[in-house]
C-alpha cells in the first residue's frame, strides 16, 4: 500500500461526479484508491510498480492536468516534470504571477502554441508549471517554458519550437 498526500482541491476533484475521475484512474492503473482526509491510499495487491504509476497520475492531477492527460503517465514513454516558480522566484508572488502570465499568454494562446509545437501538455498551477510528454516533447516544452521565464521574446521561443519540430520530422 502506498500513501499519497494530496491537497483538498485534488481530493474534491476525485470525489466529485460520484468519483468518476477516481474510477477512471483506478481502472487505467489497475489499482484500488481510497480517499482519506489527508490524501489517498493506493493498493495494487503487492505490485509496487502499479502503485508508483498511480501515484504519478495523482500527482499530475494535483498539478492541474485533466484525467485524460494524467493517465498518459501510465505509458512507459510518457514523463512529467514540474518547475517550481515559488522557489525559482524566491517566493515573490508578483514575479510568479507575471511569469505564469508569460507562459499562458493572452487567452491561453502561448500555452496552446507551446503544446501544439512541442506535442507535450502543460498545466500552470498556483506556484508551478508542469509538463507531460514523451522525452523529446517534454524536453522541448520545458526548454520553451524556461526561455520564457528567462525573458526571451515569445516569437523567438516559438521559432525554437518550430525548428525542433522540423528536425523531428526529418528524423534528427
Amino acid at each position: 500500500m502506498r500513501l499519497v498526500a494530496l491537497p483538498k482541491n485534488t481530493l474534491n476533484l476525485l470525489a466529485k461526479n460520484n468519483s468518476k475521475e477516481l474510477e477512471e484512474v483506478e481502472r487505467a492503473a489497475q489499482v484500488k484508491i481510497r480517499l482519506t482526509d489527508e490524501g489517498a491510499e493506493i493498493d495494487a495487491s503487492s505490485n509496487a510498480g502499479r502503485e508508483w504509476e498511480a501515484e504519478q497520475v495523482l500527482l499530475a492531477l494535483e498539478a492541474g492536468f485533466p484525467v485524460k492527460h494524467a493517465i498518459k503517465l501510465l505509458k512507459e514513454d510518457f514523463y512529467m516534470e514540474k518547475i517550481d516558480l515559488a522557489q525559482a522566484f524566491h517566493g515573490k508572488e508578483a514575479h510568479v504571477t507575471r511569469y505564469k502570465a508569460r507562459v499562458i499568454g493572452t487567452r491561453g494562446k502561448s500555452k496552446k502554441k507551446i503544446e501544439e509545437l512541442s506535442g507535450a501538455f502543460l498545466a500552470v498551477g498556483d506556484e508551478s508549471i508542469a509538463v507531460i510528454g514523451r522525452f523529446e516533447e517534454l524536453r522541448n516544452a520545458k526548454e520553451a517554458v524556461m526561455r520564457l521565464l528567462e525573458g526571451a521574446p515569445h516569437a523567438n521561443v516559438f521559432r525554437f519550437l518550430e525548428k525542433k519540430q522540423r528536425e523531428s520530422a526529418r528524423g534528427f
